[in-house]
């Protein structure tokens, strides 16, 4: 299968999951609703992640997108599959409790402290995720987000969307249009706080990462310096070759032992007045 396909098709499953989780704990009034959310999202990011990244919200994707890692056309289609997948998901979470969706309806019911909210929200999710991958702790993003997902929906009024895709899948769920797109543009309003916030604290570290580089070119004269000592070992063998040369005052030896023979020849002359006493016994 393609690689961009299988990207969107879990973007499609893991926004699904969340948004059945959503609406079947509203529709059921358990008191651990936002447990059930936060841990949702938390494993659907450490399974899927891998795969996709794990966004599962557009306003991730779009930071993604301004931090140039995700190019416009997988931009679009991750939004996509997530918008749709949060329509079948809540259309499955309301079908777990015999419900059906709710028609479209108009109005904005959106006051200051919702609309704040969300852009609270939402920027405290964007910075979490930005901040852990500058900081090269990814592994940590499924946990750093569900546990703030459960955070932000104890003190918003919304419960912390933070989430277009959400919002709009709750669309579907008797909120009105005109709240849904108020609650949209602080989301979006999130996302920018977010950016600018990971504009400044993520200076610093930018500028630290090459100095970690440059030991690396430190090594270079010190691999050079074999190659200079080379030489002196050749002359220092020089010395070794002119050794045979002690060999000649062996071969004086040899000479001087020839000599030492040479009295021993002489001896023999002493035998021959033996030679004249025969005469004598005549």
């Amino acid at each position: 299968m393609n690689a961009s396909l299988k990207k969107v098709i879990a973007e499609f499953i893991g926004t699904f999951t969340f948004l059945l989780a959503i609406a079947g704990a509203s529709s059921s009034g358990s008191p651990l609703k936002q447990v059930s959310l936060a841990l949702t999202l938390g494993l659907m990011i450490l399974t899927l992640g891998g795969i996709s990244g794990g966004h599962f919200n557009p306003a991730v994707s779009i930071y993604f997108f301004a931090k140039k890692q995700l190019s416009f056309g997988a931009l679009v289609s991750y939004v996509v599959a997530q918008l749709a997948g949060a329509y079948v998901g809540v259309a499955a979470g309301l079908g777990l409790w015999d419900k059906t969706v709710s028609p479209l309806a108009e109005g904005n019911q959106v006051s200051a402290p919702i609309f704040l909210g969300e852009l609270l929200a939402t920027a405290g999710l964007v910075f979490i995720i930005g901040t852990l991958v500058n900081n090269k702790q990814a592994n940590l993003i499924w946990i750093a987000v569900a546990t703030w997902v459960f955070a932000a929906g104890t003190f918003t009024a919304t419960g912390a969307m933070a989430n277009p895709a959400v919002a709009f899948g709750l669309m579907f769920n008797g909120i009105s249009t005109g709240s849904i797109a108020s609650i949209v543009v602080a989301q979006l309003a999130g996302l920018v706080v977010a950016i600018l916030l990971l504009l400044i604290t993520g200076a610093s570290t930018k500028k630290k990462a090459p100095k970690q580089e440059t030991p690396k070119f430190v090594p270079a004269p010190i691999v050079a310096a074999p190659a200079a000592a080379a030489p002196a070992s050749t002359t220092a063998a020089k010395p070794a070759a002119k050794k045979p040369a002690a060999k000649k005052p062996v071969a004086k030896k040899a000479a001087a032992s020839k000599t030492v023979a040479k009295p021993a020849a002489k001896k023999a002359p002493a035998k021959k007045p033996a030679a004249k006493k025969a005469p004598a016994k005549k």
